[in-house]
């Protein structure tokens, strides 16, 4: 039950980084200003190392939760958009660091991109389980 509170309370902090990351990532990149290309990348790559607590939190705090048939079709696509966010810029940051060539920005760029979606994505079915469904209030075992 802890953790089920705690959740919503931490989630903000990479999702803040992440996005603010890639907006001014792709930003500082097209309009070549290398200070705010600078804090995009360590704001993506602080935001990544921050979605670690996060999903360990979460998963735990969805062991506590009891009836979720009812927002079970919600709380897959959370984990599943959760699961890919960290995957996706993982690959950003591995071809980033790797694979330096134009080939390899484009590719770069493409994953933060794709992982933006994904953190949309993760919030859009986290704020319909807490504003559709009330969790983590109506779900908690008493």
């Amino acid at each position: 039950m802890f953790f089920a509170k705690l959740h919503p309370l931490i989630v903000h902090f990479p999702v803040a980084l992440l996005t603010s990351g890639v907006v001014f990532e792709i930003y500082g990149s097209l309009r070549k200003d290398e200070v705010v290309a600078t804090a995009g990348r360590f704001n993506t790559r602080l935001g990544f190392w921050c979605i670690f607590p996060v999903l360990l939190v979460g998963f735990l705090g969805m062991l506590s939760l009891n009836n979720t048939e009812k927002f079970k079709d919600f709380l897959s696509g959370h984990l599943r958009f959760a699961f890919l966010t960290a995957g996706t810029f993982l690959i950003a940051i591995v071809v980033s660091r790797y694979f330096r060539s134009p080939f390899g920005r484009v590719v770069y760029f493409l994953a933060l991109a794709a992982g933006l979606s994904c953190v949309l994505r993760t919030g859009y079915y986290g704020g319909e389980l807490v504003h559709r469904f009330n969790l983590p209030h109506s779900a908690w075992g008493q």
